[in-house]
């Protein structure tokens, strides 16, 4: 049996006192050694072991805010930028519940980190255009993740700029003697790109490049043996290593290990036209390791200019966790240029996602969508946005959830249309009319790190998803258990009216109730969880987080205005809950997890059946 909801909105009545109840839930008397509990009792326990895996895991945790994100925060009030949250699609389902997301393999790595038992870096690769080039976002969630799990050094660096001017933060400290090819150049590059998509090439023997050193021991020089001359690697003036070319036009891998006491590490080309695609140094402590790759310009389909070989064998030589790719600003200034179609921009994106997850399949994706894009400077309604911003979107999360990636409507989180004539008028953006600027990078940073961490912290874990199965089939009934539920890819979020938000027993209900995912239709309507009206006259708009919790009756009834008199109410009795349940937010979540069973048991009895 296929169970379907028929709405999007949970009608609750519920009463909740701090004063000892009177006799609506005495509490039930003790069996008799060795008499097998009843089915309610074994409902309870079932409803508390969802709770149990379902609440807030202590370690995951965030920190209070720091004054710079209270800063930001101000920031994005003002500019109307509300932020969002990352759809992390489930990969394995336990009954109703997500078992598993397709972000787990970087939330196991981040738990491994802040637990102390982990003993290895957790690497993050991040593909963009200028906006990833420009380093300040990926600098502010780099920030956050190392503040949080600890620094595992700079990762992979270039040997000078991209440009003549820029900072200096995933290059060298200074260089002399070189050019640069990047996929985004619009005459071919005879050099080949790896990983970072570019590369530079010594203009004249002996071009030198410096990087100050700050404790890292394991470095990688990435370079490519073609027409090159020998590489040495000093450090404090004294020589490490040196390569040898045999110009067989092939990708090379030189791994090396620095003294601890090492303050800087030079690089010497003695050849001209030696190329060199790029320096790893990585710390000697666990920690986040974020790898910046954007390239000005850059859209999937340039990136696929990059030898897939070389980019696979360093890939994986980086073994990343996550790999972020924002792309799509360039996609739609050049689908409205004519310069590409949609049907290019499906299949290129498809091809860069699948060539990153051959090289590196164990890793999680996260797709970061456009911002605001508009016409600019020159068109005579600079501001107006551009036609194929919204469609380019759209694809984007399509093709993410396609290829097992997360997804992050950037747009979305800066405010939507017009957001970018906002950041303009606080100088927030240059001239150009799409480059954020300031402290513009700055809060598009943290809108993305802010997001990326709170899935981290509210994405439950389940240790045993087989036991969490076995629990929601206790507690609803093996008779009524539906089969084959195809579950749904997005659900939209759920709150809870009138109530505190940061009420923990409420919070608890929410919860639980979010994460039925496979049991709400995807719908743009909000899922509202409100009191009932007559209800509501006699009931504080805050749910005591003591006290017994009794519930009139719940139902689901498909409208996006408040609930209605009338509407459909399935009668739902809670049972006793057990003395020892004195967590507000455990007592929640357990609440939470019998409304849900209780309104399946009922759906499954009354509502025909409806494949989702």
């Amino acid at each position: 049996m296929v169970v379907s909801f028929v709405a999007s909105i949970a009608l609750v009545s519920i009463r909740s006192s701090s004063a000892p109840a009177p006799s609506a839930h005495p509490t039930p008397p003790v069996k008799p050694s060795g008499q097998p509990p009843d089915r309610e009792t074994v409902r309870v326990a079932a409803a508390r072991a969802i709770a149990r895996t379902l609440a807030p895991l202590p370690s995951r945790r965030l920190p209070e805010p720091t004054p710079r994100h209270q800063e930001l925060a101000q920031l994005a009030a003002a500019l109307k930028a509300p932020g969002g949250a990352v759809e992390n699609p489930c990969t394995e389902w336990a009954g109703p519940f997500c078992a598993r997301t397709t972000l787990d393999p970087f939330f196991s790595a981040l738990d491994g980190l802040r637990s102390g038992g982990s003993t290895s870096r957790v690497t993050i690769e991040a593909f963009g255009n200028s906006l990833i080039a420009a380093d300040r976002i990926v600098d502010v969630v780099r920030d956050d993740l190392t503040r949080m799990f600890g620094d595992g050094g700079r990762g992979l660096l270039l040997v000078d700029r991209m440009a003549d001017y820029g900072p200096r933060v995933r290059t060298s400290s200074a260089a002399d003697g070189w050019i640069v090819r990047t996929v985004g150049d619009v005459q071919p590059s005879s050099w080949p790109f790896g990983l970072a998509g570019v590369v530079h090439v010594s203009d004249k023997a002996r071009a030198r490049a410096r990087f100050s050193l700050a404790g890292e021991r394991q470095g990688t020089l990435f370079w490519v043996d073609k027409s090159a001359g020998p590489i040495e690697l000093r450090v404090d003036g004294k020589l490490l290593v040196q390569t040898t070319p045999r110009n067989e036009a092939s990708s090379q891998r030189t791994e090396f290990t620095l003294p601890p006491e090492a303050t800087s590490l030079e690089l010497i080309a003695h050849k001209r036209g030696t190329p060199i695609q790029g320096l790893v140094l990585d710390g000697p402590n666990p920690g986040v390791v974020l790898d910046t790759l954007g390239v000005a310009a850059a859209d999937a389909s340039l990136f696929l200019r990059a030898e897939e070989e070389m980019v696979t064998d360093q890939l994986r030589s980086r073994s990343p966790n996550l790999v972020i790719i924002m792309l799509g600003g360039n996609e739609v200034k050049r689908l409205q240029w004519g310069r590409s179609t949609f049907e290019k921009v499906e299949r290129d994106l498809h091809r860069f996602i699948q060539r990153i997850k051959q090289a590196a399949p164990a890793s999680a994706c996260l797709m970061v969508g456009p911002l605001d894009a508009v016409l600019g400077r020159d068109a005579a309604r600079p501001f107006q946005q551009r036609a194929e911003l919204l469609e380019v979107i759209e694809l984007e999360r399509k093709i993410a959830l396609e290829e097992g990636c997360a997804f992050f409507d950037m747009f979305a989180a800066m405010g939507g249309a017009g957001s970018l004539q906002r950041f303009h008028a606080r100088g927030l953006v240059h001239d150009d009319l799409v480059h954020p600027r300031g402290h513009g990078l700055d809060l598009i940073g943290q809108l993305l790190g802010s997001a990326l961490l709170k899935a981290w912290s509210e994405t439950p874990r389940a240790e045993q998803p087989y036991a969490l199965a076995e629990a929601w089939a206790t507690l609803v009934g093996d008779d009524l258990l539906p089969h084959e539920v195809q579950p749904w890819r997005h659900a939209p979020p759920v709150a809870l009216l009138p109530g505190d938000p940061k009420d923990p027993l409420t919070g608890g209900i929410q919860r639980v109730l979010s994460a039925a995912r496979a049991w709400t239709p995807r719908s743009e309507e909000a899922r509202w969880l409100v009191l009932d009206p007559a209800a509501a006259q006699a009931v504080p708009h805050s749910i005591a987080t003591a006290g017994p919790v009794s519930l009139r009756c719940a139902s689901l009834v498909a409208t996006r205005e408040p609930a209605r008199s009338g509407e459909p109410c399935v009668p739902v009795t809670l049972p006793p809950l057990p003395p020892d349940l004195q967590d507000p937010h455990d007592r929640g979540v357990t609440v939470g997890a019998w409304i849900l069973a209780e309104l399946v048991r009922h759906d499954s009895r009354v509502v025909p059946r409806r494949n989702p």
